[in-house]
């Protein structure tokens, strides 16, 4: 039951969306576009701050995301406006964007982009079928039903759906395939050489520390089933959870205090885990665990990093403590995408025994990203306090932190009590249905 009180964001109709954005195109740049692609959102069920670290994540793709009205230029010139009243100026123009990355004097929203096209030119002969054409240009025009900055992966979803268009107006591939059959010609495989052109464009264009987990889910999502990515060589098995969501749903709180992961403090944690791994002599903190790691395995982990300190292992004058903190939350968090895993994937009986246990780590990761990670803020820590004394079976704060949205794992039944107690907590807060949707395409 929805409690008609709540403030709901409704992703909407992807066809009358599309066809509402076609004309919008057309009217702001007088010609029709080629076409529409859409690319999701994320919610992370578990895996925050572990992508770059080898570890394992749990994603699945929302029916929220970004919508991409585009059409082809010949002259390396990109222009593009979003509808978004928060960031709208009016067309931006950025020339020659394949051979900047980092264009002056533009918006930063905008880099998202720009970088995208420039890291799909750096793929020069490795993929002949994406390769960009000499002197592509776009005409851009962008729609989010996400909320900007709510930790939902409104960037990525950006990223992608960007992406998809330029594939679609500026490769071999998409001259040969149209609409769905560009969709199905975009195997696996490419949408992994996608997923990895985005996180370049994210990580040296627009300077933010992303892993690689909210680009692979928007590209390689499928619909109905939960992503375990192992972000080791970013395999994934995608688990059918509808079992478990017969009797419960996944929502996402969107606090209204949106995150900035571009502002500095993203990168610092990493940075620190990163010192932490260096100080183990590991290349990444997922190698510093065994195949099938146990709690002890990471309580000798944490013993072993506190020796290296006693040795005088150089952290590059970064706080002890601190790395230590982000170490623990990046073992114990690796720990509980592993049982979560294991659990979905047949270790568990019944569906409301799995439904206790996934709640249960989902309420331990929440606690561990307020005291080890240290990315938690006052009205997320209310938000999680708050549904699970409702009747919700766990919930916790998902994406980089420091703003951003909570995920909460809900009995259908107590739905109404847990949207109405959140919604007393703040004005801003509003509701997103979390369900597991199809990866990015064309509409």
């Amino acid at each position: 039951m929805r409690d008609n009180s709540a403030r709901w964001l409704a992703p909407g109709d992807p066809e009358s969306i599309s066809v509402a954005l076609a004309t919008r195109f057309s009217q702001v740049y007088n010609y029709d576009p080629e076409g529409v692609w859409f690319a999701p959102g994320r919610a992370n069920l578990n895996g925050e701050h572990i992508d770059f670290h080898g570890g394992r994540c749990l994603p699945m793709a929302l029916r929220h995301g970004t919508y991409v009205a585009a059409a082809p230029r010949t002259d390396g010139v990109l222009r593009l406006r979003t509808l978004d009243p928060s960031l709208d100026s009016g067309i931006v123009e950025i020339h020659d964007a394949a051979a900047q990355p980092t264009p002056a004097g533009t918006p930063s929203w905008t880099t998202y982009v720009s970088g995208v096209l420039w890291a799909l030119a750096q793929l020069k002969d490795e993929h002949p079928e994406i390769e960009l054409h000499r002197g592509t240009g776009a005409d851009l025009l962008i729609r989010s039903t996400l909320p900007i900055g709510g930790g939902l992966s409104s960037s990525a979803s950006l990223e992608c759906a960007a992406a998809l268009a330029f594939v679609a107006i500026g490769t071999p591939l998409g001259a040969e395939n149209h609409g769905d059959d560009l969709t199905r010609a975009l195997t696996d495989s490419l949408r992994a050489v996608l997923a990895q052109v985005c996180v370049k464009a994210e990580v040296e264009a627009v300077g933010a520390g992303t892993g690689g987990l909210d680009q692979t889910t928007s590209l390689r999502a499928a619909e109905g089933k939960l992503v375990s990515l192992d972000c080791r060589d970013f395999t994934v098995k995608r688990t059918d959870i509808a079992f478990l969501l017969r009797d419960y749903r996944f929502l996402a709180v969107d606090t209204g205090h949106p995150h900035q992961l571009a502002d500095g403090r993203f990168s610092a944690r990493r940075a620190e885990a990163e010192a932490a791994a260096s100080a183990l002599g590991v290349n990444r903190l997922r190698d510093a665990l065994p195949e099938k790691p146990k709690k002890s395995d990471v309580e000798l982990t944490l013993d072993e990093f506190d020796r290296a300190l006693e040795a005088g292992a150089d952290l590059g004058g970064l706080d002890a403590g601190s790395c230590r903190r982000r170490l623990k939350h990046a073992l114990t968090e690796m720990l509980r995408s592993e049982k979560i895993h294991r659990i979905l994937n047949g270790d568990a009986h019944g569906v409301d025994n799995t439904a206790d246990l996934v709640g249960d780590l989902m309420s331990a990761g929440h606690a561990s990203m307020k005291e080890n990670a240290e990315v938690s803020f006052a009205l997320a820590d209310q938000v999680v306090d708050t549904v699970v004394q409702a009747g919700a079976s766990g919930a916790r704060l998902i994406g980089g932190g420091f703003g951003g949205s909570v995920l909460v794992l809900v009995p259908r039944s107590r739905m109404e009590d847990i949207t109405s107690a959140a919604s007393r907590l703040s004005p801003d807060v509003r509701f997103l249905e979390v369900v597991p949707s199809p990866a990015a395409r064309a509409v």
